[in-house]
C-alpha cells in the first residue's frame, strides 16, 4: 500500500513536471524572438539572417526528434531527458555572450538537440505510467506548458529586455531552467518500471511507422499547424514594435496575450474531453472534432491579427489564435498516442514531431525573405492562416478510424486496428 501510495505520487509528480518541462522549452526557444528587437540591430542582422539563426535551432531539432524517439524506447527516458534539458539550458545561458551570426547558430543548434528529447521522452512516459482516463490532465499540461511558455517568456522576458537588455536575458532565463533538474532527479528515481519493461523488442520500426497513413497525415496536419505557431513564437514580437509601432513593455503583455489564451484553452480543453469520454461519448470522435475546430479557429485568428483597426481587435484576433492553437494541439496529441500505443509512443511523436518542425526550419527563412523583399508582413500572415487550413483538411478526409494499431498484427500483414477508440 505504502509503495503504490508512492509511485502514484511519483507519477502525479511526473505529469506537473514534464508540463515545467515542456515550459521552460518554449521559454528557451522563444527568447531569440523576444530579444530580436534589441538582438538584430545589436549584431547588424538583417531580416533574413535573423531568420537563419531562427531556422538553425529546427536544423537539429526536429531530425533529432527521430532519434530521441528511438533512444526512449531503448533507455531511461527519465534520465535522457534530464540529460536533454542540462543541455538545452547551458546553450541558452551561453547565448548571451554571442558576437555574431555564426555562434548564434552553433548555440541554436546546440539549443535544438537538447530539446530534440523532451516530447518523445515525455510521450514515453505519459504512455508507460497514465492511464488513458488521466491522459486529457496529462496532455493539457504539455500543452499548456507549450503555450505559457512563450506567454510569460514574451512578458517576463520583454521586461528584462526592456531593463537590463538582451544579453542579461539569455542568461537568466538558461539559469532558471536548470533549477528544473532538482525535482525531477527526485521523481525519476521514484518512478516505478514499465510494466512489460521496454519492449524495444516488440516495438515497430520508423519504416513501419512511416508506413502508415495515421502517422503520415498526422504528421502533415502537425506541420500546417507548426506554421501559424512558429510565425507567431519568432515574428509576433518584432511585427508588435516594428509595423505597429508598440514599445518593447507593451510588446511584451500583447504578445503574451495568443499564448496565455493558448494554454487555458488546453487546460480546459484537456478537461472536457475527459469528462466527455467519461459521460460515455466515443473518445475518437471528441479529439477528432476537437482538434478540426482548433485548426480552423487558428487559421481564422492568424488571418485577422494583421486586419484589426484597433487594439481591441489585435487583442480578439490574438485569443482566436491562441484558443485554436491550444485545442488543436491538445486534440492531436491525443489521438497520436491512441494510435501509437506503448510500444511505439516514442517512435511516433519522433515522426509526427520532425515532419512538424519542418514548419520551424521553413517559416523563419521564408518570413525573413518575404519581409525583406516587400517590407511587409501581409503575405507571411497569409501563408501562417493557411497552414492549418490545410491541416483541417488533413483532419477530415486523411486521418483515418482512429485505432490503436495492432503493431505485431501488421508486421504478418494483417489489420492495423484492434479496438476502437
Amino acid at each position: 500500500m505504502g509503495r503504490g501510495m508512492a509511485n502514484a505520487r511519483a507519477v502525479t509528480a511526473m505529469i506537473w513536471l514534464l508540463g515545467l518541462a515542456v515550459f521552460v522549452n518554449y521559454v528557451d526557444r522563444g527568447t531569440l524572438g523576444i530579444a530580436a528587437p534589441r538582438m538584430k540591430a545589436d549584431l547588424g542582422l538583417t531580416a533574413t539572417q535573423f531568420g537563419i539563426a531562427a531556422s538553425a535551432f529546427f536544423w537539429v531539432y526536429a531530425p533529432g526528434q527521430l532519434l530521441m524517439g528511438w533512444l526512449v524506447g531503448r533507455v531511461n527516458a527519465a534520465w535522457l531527458l534530464a540529460a536533454g534539458l542540462a543541455l538545452w539550458g547551458l546553450a541558452t545561458a551561453l547565448t548571451g555572450l554571442v558576437g555574431g551570426l555564426v555562434l548564434l547558430v552553433a548555440l541554436r543548434l546546440l539549443l535544438g538537440l537538447g530539446e530534440a528529447v523532451v516530447f518523445p521522452a515525455a510521450f514515453k512516459l505519459i504512455v508507460d505510467h497514465v492511464e488513458d482516463g488521466r491522459r486529457g490532465l496529462a496532455n493539457a499540461l504539455l500543452s499548456a506548458g507549450l503555450a505559457l511558455g512563450p506567454a510569460l517568456g514574451t512578458m517576463a522576458g520583454g521586461l528584462l529586455l526592456a531593463s537590463l537588455g538582451w544579453r542579461w536575458l539569455f542568461g537568466v532565463m538558461g539559469l532558471l531552467t536548470l533549477v528544473w533538474l532538482l525535482p525531477w532527479l527526485k521523481v525519476a528515481r521514484a518512478l516505478p518500471a514499465p510494466a512489460g519493461g521496454t519492449g524495444a523488442d516488440q516495438a515497430p520500426g520508423y519504416c513501419q511507422v512511416f508506413a502508415n497513413r495515421p502517422a503520415l497525415s498526422l504528421s502533415l496536419t502537425q506541420v500546417c499547424w507548426g506554421f501559424a505557431l512558429y510565425f507567431l513564437v519568432t515574428w509576433l514580437p518584432l511585427w508588435l514594435v516594428d509595423e505597429r509601432g508598440y514599445a518593447i513593455a507593451d510588446m511584451a503583455w500583447l504578445g503574451a496575450i495568443v499564448f496565455a489564451a493558448q494554454a487555458v484553452a488546453a487546460l480546459l480543453g484537456g478537461q472536457v474531453n475527459d469528462r466527455l469520454v467519461a459521460r460515455g461519448l466515443p473518445a475518437a470522435t471528441v479529439r477528432r472534432l476537437g482538434a478540426i475546430a482548433g485548426t480552423l479557429l487558428t487559421a481564422a485568428g492568424v488571418a485577422l491579427i494583421p486586419l484589426s483597426d484597433s487594439q481591441g481587435s489585435l487583442i480578439a484576433a490574438l485569443l482566436i489564435a491562441g484558443v485554436g492553437l491550444g485545442v488543436a494541439h491538445i486534440c492531436v496529441n491525443m489521438i497520436a498516442q491512441v494510435f501509437a500505443g506503448p510500444l511505439a509512443a516514442g517512435k511516433w511523436v519522433g515522426v509526427q514531431n520532425g515532419i512538424g518542425n519542418l514548419a520551424g526550419i521553413t517559416n523563419p527563412i521564408i518570413t525573413g525573405a518575404i519581409v525583406d523583399a516587400t517590407g511587409s508582413y501581409g503575405w507571411a500572415f497569409a501563408i501562417a492562416a493557411a497552414g492549418p487550413l490545410i491541416g483541417a483538411f488533413s483532419l477530415v478526409f486523411l486521418v483515418p478510424r482512429v485505432e490503436p494499431i495492432d503493431w505485431a498484427a501488421q508486421r504478418k500483414g494483417e489489420s492495423t486496428p484492434i479496438t476502437s477508440a
